[in-house]
């Protein structure tokens, strides 16, 4: 039985051959394949490093390039179209400009007055860094001129008091010292 399996495959397969081998069709398709195809020996994939990094990096710039240039693109149109330069007028009696109405342009008056410090608080600011400045060198002056009179006229090593709880230690020990002596006739 084995037998016979094996030879009707053969048989089938050869039928099979004969007939792609003899169809002009057949033959004609892979020519035509092979000429496409190059057909000059083993087809091999050649490995490459990946590409996708550097294309999704690619793709996600340009993705988000598009969102922040359209968007900030619109508003400067509608901004130069619509509002304008600003004009130079008289202030009118018992107003005070505020410091982002002196700029010209409303984009940049926008950014002044949102996310800029007004200059009369820097100004202050930088006033009161020079007058701390100021009153660290008075201070290290008299340090220095303490130091100098303690050193010319022999005075204590510190000008300054720690206070101490030292002094109990002392006491008890001069005590002792004088009940010692009283007890042996010093005294």
């Amino acid at each position: 039985m084995a037998v016979f399996s094996v030879l009707s495959k053969l048989g089938a397969g050869t039928a099979a051959f004969g007939r792609q081998f003899f169809s002009k069709e057949r033959n004609a398709l892979v020519q035509a394949v092979r000429r496409m195809g190059g057909g000059h020996g083993e087809r091999v994939m050649e490995i490459s490093p990946t590409r996708y990094q550097y294309t999704k990096f690619k793709d996600d710039l340009h993705f988000y390039f598009s969102i922040g240039i359209i968007p900030l693109g619109l508003i400067i149109l509608y901004s130069n179209i619509f509002i304008g330069q600003g004009t130079l007028e008289d202030i009118p009696e018992g107003y005070t400009p505020r410091h982002w109405e002196y700029y010209r342009h409303p984009i940049t008056r926008f950014f002044v007055k949102n996310f800029m410090e007004d200059p009369q608080i820097q100004y202050e600011k930088a006033m009161h860094l020079v007058w701390e400045e100021g009153e660290k060198k008075d201070w290290s002056l008299k340090v220095d001129k303490a130091n100098a009179l303690m050193a010319e006229r022999d005075d204590y090593l510190a000008w300054y008091y720690i206070p101490s709880d030292q002094g109990r230690h002392f006491r008890y020990a001069r005590k002792e010292i004088d009940d010692l002596l009283e007890r042996k006739g010093y005294h």
